[in-house]
């Protein structure tokens, strides 16, 4: 019977070790994003975003998140969340013009939604006109819909 506090007590302890304050939930996930750890990294930056949600690393882990979720994770629809919340909440982080346009994307070429792309893409060229991805955005929607081999072949001639 002495067995049982003292596993309590043993697991409580490992518990209280993990990262307790917003710096320290933020940095674990940094780390585990660096040691490709990808899935603690998605755990730890949602527990900041629920947790500490008046931080001022929200945009940054929205923008982090983006990326796993779409990049590691291959769940696009989630990576469109992150981005999403991005630019609605932070529309003046730097990041925000990057998720704006992944946004757009991601709908265009991974999930093939040619409405939410272009709408999206407008989006991203009316709040945006100064980004470096202008150029990107215009070609993405000037060829919304037609097979990548065919905009290969015209970008060759």
């Amino acid at each position: 019977m002495k067995l049982i506090p003292f596993l309590l007590l043993l697991s409580l302890g490992f518990m209280s070790c993990g990262p307790r304050t917003e710096a320290e939930v933020y940095e674990a996930a940094l780390g585990a994003q660096r040691m490709e750890h990808y899935d603690e990294a998605v755990e730890l930056f949602e527990r900041l975003l629920v947790e500490f949600p008046r931080s001022e690393k929200l945009p940054d882990a929205f923008y982090t998140l983006g990326v796993l979720y779409q990049d590691r994770v291959k769940d696009f629809p989630r990576a469109i969340a992150m981005y999403s919340k991005l630019y609605e909440t932070y529309p003046d982080h730097p990041a925000a013009a990057n998720g704006l346009f992944m946004t757009a994307f991601l709908q265009h070429n991974e999930l093939k939604n040619l409405d939410a792309a272009k709408s999206a893409y407008q989006l991203f060229l009316e709040r945006y006109p100064e980004s470096p991805l202008v150029e990107s955005a215009r070609f993405e929607l000037a060829n919304l819909g037609k097979d990548p081999a065919d905009m290969l072949s015209t970008l060759e001639k």
